[in-house]
C-alpha cells in the first residue's frame, strides 16, 4: 500500500489499535497458559484442550495479521521503556480507583454513601501502593 494514504495521524490511531489488540491476545495467551488464582478473582480452567490449542492458534493467527497490516502499511514499530508503560498502567489504575472513595460513591444513592465512609480506607491504602509504582 502506497504510505501516503495514511496521514501520519491515521498511522498513529492504527498503530494503537493493532498495539491494544496485540496486548488483548496476548493476555488470552497468558490466561490459557497460566490459569490465575488471585485475591480478587479466579480463572476457572473450563476449556478442554481442544478449545484451548483453537483459541492459542487463533491469538497467533491474530498478532500474525497485526504483524502484516503494520507490514503492508509500514508502520513503525511502537518503542515503549518500561518506566512509561508502567506509568500507562498506573495511570489506567488512578482512572478505576478514584471513583471508588465515599465522596464519589454518592452518585449510586445515599445508603451507599452511609456505609461506603468504611471503605476510604482500603481505597487510600490500594491509591498510596499504587502511588509506589511510579519510578
Amino acid at each position: 500500500m502506497e504510505n501516503a494514504l495514511l496521514s501520519k495521524t491515521h498511522k498513529r490511531i492504527i498503530t494503537t489499535l493493532l498495539f491494544i489488540l496485540e496486548q488483548k491476545a496476548e493476555n488470552i495467551e497468558h490466561m490459557i497458559n497460566q490459569p490465575a488464582e488471585n485475591a480478587s478473582y479466579t480463572i476457572n480452567q473450563d476449556l478442554d484442550e481442544k478449545e484451548k490449542e483453537a483459541l492459542l492458534k487463533t491469538c497467533s493467527d491474530l498478532k500474525q495479521t497485526i504483524h502484516q497490516i503494520a507490514e503492508e502499511l509500514d508502520l513503525s514499530k511502537r518503542q515503549i521503556g518500561q518506566s512509561q508503560y508502567i506509568s500507562t498502567i498506573q495511570s489506567q489504575m488512578w482512572e478505576y480507583i478514584s471513583d471508588a472513595f465515599s465522596d464519589k460513591l454518592k452518585g449510586y444513592g445515599n445508603q451507599v454513601v452511609s456505609n461506603a465512609k468504611q471503605i476510604d480506607p482500603f481505597i487510600k491504602e490500594l491509591s498510596d501502593r499504587i502511588e509506589k509504582l511510579s519510578l
